[in-house]
């Protein structure tokens, strides 16, 4: 292979000037990139070995199998990673899963760690993949024993590698930071080695500048290797420039050769005249002027209207043309000027509606053509057939004009549709022999074919076939276009009559565009002012509510989609159970959604940008203000406990509270007044001894209260508590002194939503000044911005209790109160507390 002409600008620049600075930098950032890599893991580590200590010391052998109670402070340690997914797993010594993630990973220890007596206390590290994640495990072995029952326990804590990856990049931006001003630095040699390195570019621009204005000759110079193909190029379209030259000057020279003749002839015609006496004569040669007028008139007119078909083909914006409606207008114009000739119009119906995407100018003029030659040549022979008709195939249009004249034998049909091409049969009529070739250069144009063919029984066919564009409308097509409107309105009728027990519609008041599907655990009456409002903003979105109970809604989620079931599933899913959501989060079923609203939210109120807080809403101790004086009701948990103790018959059946069993927010509720209240197994003893009524939900506690069935409820959603207050019910709410639990409604987009994007939106809507003002003013929900001062908001709750409000954290610490185990030996203590025998 022979050696390429000219240098490499990129060895040049690189070798010279970058080749050890390149190599030097690349080696330090990979050093300090797994430096910065080491650190980060050291760090995280240490919270992962805390963990799974934490979790080692509740390691326990009970009932003849072991048991763990998983420690708030297990996963809350490593919740202080805010963006990282936690999981964990502790099995037993057969192998046998105890609690936590059965399918988390975990190698087996090399031989004899397990016998180690210190292997209790040494926390092994490794890298694992878990559902599609990258994670760090820390396994730690704990030894448990009975007289009849003893092992090691094996006990995995795992953590994503976000916080990980961001606390690296800190690191290595920090420590690469001297570098870089070392790059910097060196850009001033850069510049100049660039700047020598370039040169030739530069005597290639004076070069092509300095060329005469109808040079069209290839550049001589040898380009470097980097821009050869540019100045090829620059060559190969200063070659197609200089064509297209020489063809418009061929085109000017055929023009005026042909323009010159009829123009000669007129000035010797008119030379004769002048000399001439006889008027017979005089007649005689102003006829033959007049005949070599219309001829040059015609062959300037053909002349132009090429040059025209070869413009408008070449900057081709195609819109719908009704062939019918133009063979008309051919048609109209062709009886006009055509005589004795008859001329037949039939367009066959099937055909309708005849539509090609073209220019209807460029279409009109070939066909007038086509017209025009067939009464010029064939006039006399016989009447002239214009016809319309579907292609063979239904899949496009023909359109034939049909005479009876003398035709075109096959060896002339070629040459007849160049410029200025004539057949033998065209011998002694005046013809310019530009009409087909216009035909050819539109038909061309316009994707069609174009053919002329012996008629049967004498004569000539030209026929153009148009090709189906897409859109094209067939009869089935029309069929099925037929059938369309019953099929939505069948689907119209039968969609909600399926799902009217389960699907709340709100129509788009400006018609539909778009539809956001809301799967919630929140009543309609709450959600619905938002819902009008939102559409007030995008007038063009259908909202469809589906009100489930917070178990469902988890239970949904996380179940395996249904094939053919996506219009069914949410875009959006909203729930007051805000550890069902976070796990919904921390187990992949969730997408992320970020923009300035959410980004505005406290800490405490969004995990990952997955999990969005959108109130502050206390759980408070509501009364009935008709049957409890205000003096008598407990501000305090402490109060509460005294008054339940010290007048047991009084409050026998009189007081309620969610049941935890059923009750996901109540679950929630009561795990954290036990992490927080150290009196709070007495206060559900004191519950248990009054005989507490049990409930699923606010809206049936706050019943039993409005009508007097109880005197007190504990732990009841602020916000609905509120809204009864504020219908005129006997209702009185006290927020608790000691502190006052406060939960948020917590929105996720699933991971299938079909409509991310959309249900983006209505976060963002949900987050924004209108929305807030909405839900502190009409919703009865409680508002988390700082920014709204109403009564119903946080603002507002600050200002009006000094009670210190613990928001319940959007985090991986709430699994702990999801894990089986956990849950079991919770509800047991706390049915044994509250349901006395």
């Amino acid at each position: 292979m022979p050696k390429a002409e000219g240098f490499s600008l990129r060895r040049r620049l690189f070798i010279r000037l970058l080749g050890v600075l390149a190599v030097l930098t690349a080696g330090l950032f990979l050093f300090v990139s797994a430096y910065a890599q080491r650190a980060a893991d050291a760090a995280f580590d240490r919270l992962l070995m805390a963990s799974a200590l934490s979790i080692s010391d509740t390691v326990r052998v009970e009932d003849g199998r072991f048991s763990v109670d998983l420690p708030y402070s297990s996963l809350g340690i490593l919740a202080q990673a805010r963006r990282d997914r936690v999981f964990y797993r502790i099995t037993a010594p057969d192998g046998e899963l105890v609690t936590g993630y059965h399918d988390l990973p975990v190698a087996p220890a090399k031989a004899g760690v397990a016998d180690a007596a210190s292997s209790d206390s040494a926390t092994r590290f490794e890298n694992a993949t878990f559902r599609g994640m990258s994670v760090r495990v820390a396994v730690l072995k704990r030894f448990a024993a009975q007289p009849d029952l003893s092992g090691w326990v094996t006990i995995a804590v795992a953590q994503t590698r976000e916080e990980r990856g961001a606390l690296a990049r800190d690191i290595l931006a920090n420590a690469f930071l001297p570098i870089a001003f070392t790059v910097v630095a060196a850009g001033g040699l850069i510049w100049f080695g660039v700047r020598q390195a370039l040169a030739p570019l530069g005597s290639l621009e004076r070069m092509i500048r300095e060329r005469q204005p109808h040079d069209f000759s290839p550049i001589a110079m040898p380009p470097p290797q980097e821009v050869s193909q540019l100045v090829q190029a620059i060559n190969q379209l200063m070659a197609r420039l200089k064509a297209n030259l020489d063809t418009m000057q061929t085109f000017l020279a055929d023009a005026a050769h042909q323009i010159r003749t009829p123009l000669a002839s007129l000035r010797l015609q008119a030379e004769l005249a002048i000399d001439e006496d006889d008027p017979d004569a005089l007649h005689r040669i102003a006829q033959r002027v007049h005949r070599n007028a219309v001829e040059a008139s015609q062959l300037t007119s053909q002349l132009l209207n090429h040059a025209m078909v070869i413009h408008r083909s070449e900057a081709l914006k195609p819109e719908d043309v009704d062939l019918g409606a133009l063979l008309e207008q051919v048609f109209q114009r062709a009886r006009a000027v055509a005589g004795d000739t008859a001329i037949r119009l039939d367009i066959d119906r099937a055909a309708e509606p005849a539509t090609v995407p073209g220019d209807a100018i460029s279409l009109r003029e070939a066909l007038t053509n086509l017209l025009d030659n067939a009464v010029k040549y064939a006039g006399p022979s016989g009447p002239i057939d214009l016809s319309l008709t579907p292609l063979p195939n239904g899949r496009g249009l023909r359109v034939e004009i049909a005479d009876r004249g003398p035709g075109v034998p096959d060896a002339e049909k070629r040459r007849v549709l160049e410029r200025f091409g004539r057949g033998s049969s065209a011998a002694g009529v005046a013809g310019s022999g530009l009409g087909l070739a216009i035909v050819t250069s539109v038909v061309e144009a316009h994707g069609a074919g174009f053919a002329l063919l012996d008629r049967p029984g004498g004569g000539l066919v030209a026929r153009i076939d148009f090709p189906a564009a897409d859109g094209t409308t067939t009869a089935g097509d029309s069929a099925a276009r037929a059938l369309l409107p019953l099929l939505v309105l069948f689907a119209l009728l039968w969609a909600p009559w399926a799902q009217a027990a389960q699907l709340l519609t709100y129509p788009a008041p400006g018609g539909e565009r778009e539809r956001l599907r809301i799967h919630s655990a929140t009543d309609r009456q709450a959600i619905e002012p938002l819902v009008l409002d939102f559409q007030q903003l995008h007038p063009d979105v259908t909202v469809e509510y589906k009100d489930m109970d917070t178990a469902d809604l988890y239970a949904e989620a996380v179940a395996v989609p249904v094939k053919g079931a996506a219009a069914e599933t949410p875009d959006l899913l909203i729930s007051s159970a805000s550890d069902l959501q976070v796990k919904l989060v921390n187990d992949g079923y969730s997408q992320p959604h970020r923009s300035a609203l959410t980004d505005a939210l406290p800490d405490w109120a969004n995990w990952r940008d997955e999990a969005f807080g959108f109130t502050f809403e206390p759980a408070v101790i509501a009364y009935n203000r008709d049957l409890l004086p205000d003096a008598q009701v407990p501000r305090t948990r402490p109060a509460l406990i005294r008054l339940l103790r010290d007048d047991p018959a009084r409050f026998g059946r009189r007081v309620a509270t969610y049941d935890t069993a059923t009750s996901g927010i109540g679950y929630l509720l009561a795990a954290h007044d036990a992490l927080l209240f150290g009196q709070y197994w007495q206060l559900v003893a004191m519950m248990g001894n009054t005989q507490a009524r049990l409930a699923c939900c606010s809206g049936e506690i706050l019943d039993m209260v409005e009508r007097g069935e109880v005197l007190i409820a504990y732990n009841v959603l602020g916000s609905y508590a509120r809204a009864r207050a504020a219908a005129g019910a006997p209702i009185g709410i006290v927020v608790p002194e000691d502190y006052t639990l406060v939960i948020s409604r917590v929105a996720v987009i699933p991971k299938t939503a079909p409509r991310p994007q959309l249900a983006g939106r209505f976060i963002d809507y949900l987050l924004s000044p209108r929305g807030q003002e909405v839900v502190a003013d009409r919703s009865a929900l409680y508002a988390i911005s700082s920014g709204i001062k109403r009564e119903a908001s946080a603002s507002g709750l600050r200002s009006s209790t000094a009670a210190p409000l613990h928001p319940i954290a959007l985090s991986p610490a709430l699994l702990v109160f999801l894990d089986r185990l956990k849950r079991e030996r919770f509800l047991q203590q706390w049915q044994s507390a509250i349901l006395l025998p």
